[in-house]
């Protein structure tokens, strides 16, 4: 009788378990105690999922035994892929090539164009290389995109979401960088915008171009623009057109160790905005890092130190949804922005210097030794990006009649093109901002919070020596002290416990 009540007993608990899991993947429950919530999908995630109408398909290429720590990139986008079907009930579904089956494997990468990789694998206690597929594709219709490899889980929703909105959008809105005047090329960055923009190039030098896109990007440029050309942009502005200045005063090299004033124009054209980029650099005490090469002995060290004039933005505007959730920016010979109010015009500060920080006014040495005394460090903070929303009037309403006169539209204007080029743009924070301005300027705001959920560098702020001194003694002596503080209190109430009648 005892045997046959076990048996069912067991039978019982399976059952449990079983029906446990069946509801718990209709209907689940979870709690992510992160703050950027990383673990658990955006509520633009789920607004954009709520708007599929129709059904999309998502092949997942996983070779077998993917070697750690590439394998819990693999588990983590499976998890994060069945909070997608969950949430879409129904309209996303998932299709797993089996991953035992090598040929179907091959098959199914080279018809959706997802490469292998060559990752290292230890095998009986040796290094091997092997190749393996950690591939995405989703299937819209006739339509494909693809994630080829899952590498970075900490933007792996904001690349799924990416795919689904580009999926989803019939009209891509345009964003035309412009060239002629040495402007920088920032290939990476273009790359980035074409999985949710058309990207394209206009060379305003040509007479019969037109700025015909969404948004404008003026990055770097070194040359001065013609009147014409500057009518172009101005009048781009005040038809509705957004655009985003990349704008550099001065052009300097570490190595050389001198930089020299640039005048392209664009300074009288924003000065009509009520924007004044100064042609002088900020240096900060919260800087950026540079590697420094030096000769000893016949053999060539490479060092890094830090660089005052590659200013480490730490203040940033936090009630901006562009910069609320980016700790850091790091810059590149950026320049000081003075303000001035114009009417119909916001103006809005998105990021600006520590209060620790300086101008440096020509001429302009910039040698990685130069040295620095406790008083060029006083502040106080500078703007060095700014937006501006409203109503825009021409630089050019005196000159000319047959002009728009007054317009609505914003623009970013960033006194530092370097930030965003392909060397900077991994810097913590700033491939995140630059992207939520293109995004907030394309009034495309639904990725923003998304991406805002990247792990990010957490640098301390900037403190007094006076705190800094104690944070060190605390945190070094404060255990200790604590747990002879503890091993006294439970010798007392023991000691207490065997005096006790």
């Amino acid at each position: 009788m005892r045997k046959r009540q076990l048996y069912i007993n067991v039978i019982s608990l399976i059952l449990i378990v079983i029906f446990a899991n069946l509801l718990a993947g209709r209907y689940f429950f979870s709690l992510d105690l992160t703050e950027s919530k990383i673990y658990s999908l955006s509520k633009a995630t789920k607004d954009l999922i709520e708007g599929l109408n129709e059904r999309i398909t998502v092949k997942v290429i996983f070779s077998k035994d993917i070697p750690y720590p590439y394998s819990t990139n693999t588990r983590y986008a499976l998890d994060l892929l069945n909070d997608y079907r969950r949430f879409s009930e129904g309209k996303i579904s998932i299709d797993i090539i089996p991953p035992e089956n090598v040929k179907a494997l091959d098959e199914a990468a080279g018809l959706y164009g997802i490469p292998s990789v060559q990752v290292n694998a230890i095998e009986n206690d040796q290094i091997r290389i092997k190749r393996v597929y950690m591939g995405l594709a989703f299937v819209h219709a006739d339509r494909i995109e693809t994630i080829p490899v899952v590498s970075d889980i900490g933007n792996l929703e904001y690349q799924i979401s990416s795919v689904l909105k580009s999926l989803m959008t019939k009209e891509r809105r345009v964003i035309a960088f412009l060239t002629g005047h040495g402007e920088k090329p920032l290939a990476r960055l273009k790359e980035a915008l074409r999985k949710n923009y058309e990207v394209k190039t206009l060379n305003i030098k040509d007479q019969d171009t037109q700025l015909d896109a969404d948004l404008v990007i003026i990055a770097g440029p070194t040359e001065r623009y013609s009147e014409e050309e500057l009518l172009k942009i101005d009048q781009f502005i005040l038809r509705g057109g957004k655009a985003l200045f990349l704008l550099d005063r001065v052009q300097a090299d570490p190595q050389y160790g001198f930089g020299r004033t640039l005048e392209t124009g664009l300074e009288d054209l924003l000065e009509e905005y009520g924007v004044k980029i100064k042609p002088a650099l900020v240096y900060d005490l919260s800087a950026g890092l540079i590697n420094v090469s030096e000769r000893r002995g016949g053999f060539l060290f490479t060092t890094v130190t830090a660089y005052p004039f590659f200013p480490r933005i730490l203040d940033l505007d936090r009630d901006s949804i562009i910069t609320k959730n980016i700790e850091t920016v790091t810059l590149g010979y950026a320049s000081p922005i003075e303000l001035t109010e114009q009417a119909g015009i916001e103006t809005t500060v998105l990021a600006k210097t520590s209060r620790r920080s300086g101008v440096l006014n020509p001429p302009f040495y910039v040698a990685v030794g130069r040295s620095f005394s406790e008083k060029d460090f006083q502040g106080p903070p500078t703007p060095v990006a700014v937006l501006l929303s409203g109503m825009f009037k021409s630089k050019f309403s005196g000159e000319k009649k047959d002009i728009i006169k007054e317009g609505k539209s914003r623009i970013i204007i960033v006194s530092d093109s370097d930030f965003a080029t392909d060397e900077f743009i991994d810097s913590p924070g700033n491939g995140q901002f630059v992207l939520n301005a293109i995004d907030w300027l394309a009034e495309d705001d639904s990725l923003i919070t998304i991406r805002s959920k990247n792990v990010e560098s957490r640098p301390i702020r900037d403190v007094t020596p006076t705190l800094q001194r104690a944070i060190r003694y605390t945190t070094v002596l404060l255990p200790p002290v604590l747990v002879v503080f503890t091993g006294v209190i439970l010798w007392r109430i023991r000691k207490s416990r065997r005096e006790r009648p």
